[in-house]
């Protein structure tokens, strides 16, 4: 009986959201600029042949929580040689002055998140062409785009002629810059479903190791994997590796009753935007794992096995469907950032039920 059902007709479970800001990921020549669903941006440069690199978070609305940081050196590149970056910069040539007060200050990094001292730096460097290291000519951060990449932070934030843009500066008062939007909440289970037995565990498997028919699987039934764990008291939820690339496994999920008669549904992602570089909405489930105690569903596609680029995506189950809760993406392989610091595109607070 099981022979004759064709999984990819069946009718999928398509999980949306409500809009919030749309996020947003673009490239200024060496800059990317990446601004998140609370209109909270980050833009950073893109690391010189030896790994220096300038980062400028800002918050939306008037409380802006604005981070500054200049890095020689990351988590791959590690301790590199040279003296102190503070004693060491040239801007167009010239030996950068830096009032260091607010500043923490190690011998290659300088981060400040003290908003007047971070005003004063931008408004020093963003007319200038390039900052550089004193002893290493191709050690540079190009700032020739950084205005444009400001630019557009002010205008996602809606700061333009405002007293407090960064780019085009003007007499709006700050009280009228607009307030983050509000943070979507992500709700979990009240509890986590009653674990599969060892019974439901093999049969569950045989089913989807037996009857995923090769339209919906392109990988040799003997090399796909095939994992079960439980979504609620009744149904559980069916991984099946379908596609295999040098980096990246792509799966096919299934709601599925726990019991026979096995009742599967195909489960689609849908993200609440478009990502950048993407004309749709739906997500491939690459490499994911599912935790069935907090029902978390996670996602990481590396676009190099270095892992310094790709998306990375968290899902909660809530009892009903699956809810984008994180979606974090780096375009840029530049041996910079590692997953955990990708640039985050949508984020949520988590909530329990309320009784």
């Amino acid at each position: 009986m099981y022979d004759r059902i064709k999984w990819l007709s069946l009718a999928p479970l398509i999980f949306t959201t409500v809009l919030y800001a749309q996020p947003l990921q673009k490239t200024f020549g060496s800059w990317q600029i990446t601004c998140n669903n609370l209109n909270r941006c980050e833009a950073r440069s893109f690391p010189s042949s030896d790994g220096l690199a300038m980062t400028i978070v800002r918050q939306a609305g008037q409380d802006d929580d604005p981070l500054l940081r200049i890095d020689y050196g990351s988590g791959y590149s590690g301790e590199l040689s040279g003296g102190a970056l503070q004693d060491n910069l040239l801007l167009d040539g010239q030996r950068l002055r830096l009032d260091l007060k607010h500043w923490h200050t190690t011998p290659h990094h300088l981060i400040s998140d003290h908003r007047i001292s971070v005003n004063e730096f931008l408004a020093q460097i963003i007319d200038a062409d390039r900052l550089q290291l004193l002893y290493r000519d191709d050690a540079v951060i190009p700032l020739k785009v950084l205005k444009a990449a400001l630019l557009l932070m002010d205008s996602v934030q809606g700061r333009v002629n405002s007293a407090s843009a960064w780019a085009r500066r003007g007499p709006r008062p700050g009280w009228e810059v607009p307030a983050a939007p509000g943070i979507p909440q992500v709700y979990q289970p009240e509890r986590p479903p009653l674990p599969l037995t060892p019974e439901e565990t093999r049969e569950l498997i045989d089913f989807g190791s037996q009857h995923i028919n090769s339209e919906s699987c392109s990988l040799d039934r003997l090399r796909r994997q095939v994992s079960v764990s439980p979504l609620t008291d009744d149904k559980a939820l069916l991984l099946v590796g379908c596609e295999m690339g040098a980096y990246n496994v792509i799966d096919l999920a299934f709601e599925v009753t726990r019991q026979p008669p096995y009742i599967p549904q195909h489960i689609t992602l849908m993200l609440p935007f478009v990502p950048p570089d993407r004309s749709d909405r739906q997500l491939d489930l690459i490499n994911a794992d599912y935790d069935a105690e907090s029902g978390q569903l996670l996602t990481f596609s590396k676009m190099r096995g270095l892992g310094d680029c790709g998306v990375a995506t968290r899902w909660q189950y809530n009892g009903r469907e699956f809810v984008l809760a994180e979606y974090a993406q780096e375009s840029i392989c530049d041996a910079w950032n590692s997953s955990d610091r990708w640039p985050a595109l949508w984020i949520t607070q988590q909530r329990r039920p309320s009784n």
